[in-house]
């Protein structure tokens, strides 16, 4: 069965790949290249969990892994807010085009990239913004046990927190192929695979929850 849902995960990591790859191809390092509406909605979430981390880091400097980093915008929201000083950067994405573009265009020496789902080390602050949102199949089982899966792998490298966020409905749907999760269904996901949790929302983002999971010591 572990053998089955692997092979079925896998397959998903190609369509997903496969899907981003062609829009990167046609919209290059912008919103649109990542499936977002817009700059404002992208670099939103983005703020909001980099406030998130500011807030709860114990010490001065600590390592950011960024699942799905795609263009790696994150990187110039740390250099435009002049955090590059506290932060040590891994972006991983499955999308082979992201991760090229990102070795050959960014060049800051706090931060690296890989072809990978999660860490194989220990990272202070784990984060996923938009990672889950655009689902390759229809099938709403499947897609939230990927999610729940990759949630689960990440988990294990986190040192302090693991933050994400997801699209909310009234209830949970493949929808233009986006995933709108139900906000008591994510909440009973997260507090018993992985313990106590914060949910917070924004007033410019209606459709949007961010997820704040501590690690406890």
């Amino acid at each position: 069965m572990f053998f089955i849902k692997n092979l079925i995960h896998k397959l998903l990591n190609k369509q997903i790949s496969g899907i981003y790859s062609k829009r990167f191809g046609n919209y290059h390092d912008t919103p649109k290249g990542v499936f977002w509406n817009s700059s404002l909605s992208q670099d939103l979430r983005l703020n909001i969990i980099l406030d998130k981390i500011i807030t709860i880091s114990k010490s001065s400097k600590f390592s950011i892994a960024d699942i799905g980093c795609g263009y790696g915008r994150l990187l110039n929201i740390i250099e435009e807010r002049k955090f590059k000083k506290k932060i040590y950067y891994y972006g991983y994405d499955i999308n082979k085009d992201f991760i090229l573009f990102c070795k050959k265009q960014i060049k800051y020496i706090y931060a690296s990239f890989k072809i990978q789902t999660c860490p194989s080390e220990k990272i202070d602050f784990i984060i996923m913004s938009g990672t889950y949102n655009l689902a390759p199949t229809n099938n709403i089982k499947l897609w939230e046990s990927y999610i729940i899966e990759n949630l689960k792998s990440n988990w294990e490298f986190v040192n302090e927190a693991m933050i994400f966020n997801c699209l909310v409905g009234n209830k949970r749907q493949i929808k233009n192929n986006l995933y709108y999760s139900e906000l008591s269904w994510i909440k009973k996901i997260c507090e018993n695979n992985f313990g106590k949790l914060e949910i917070s929302k924004h007033n410019l983002l209606p459709n949007d929850i961010t997820i704040t999971i501590k690690k406890l010591s």
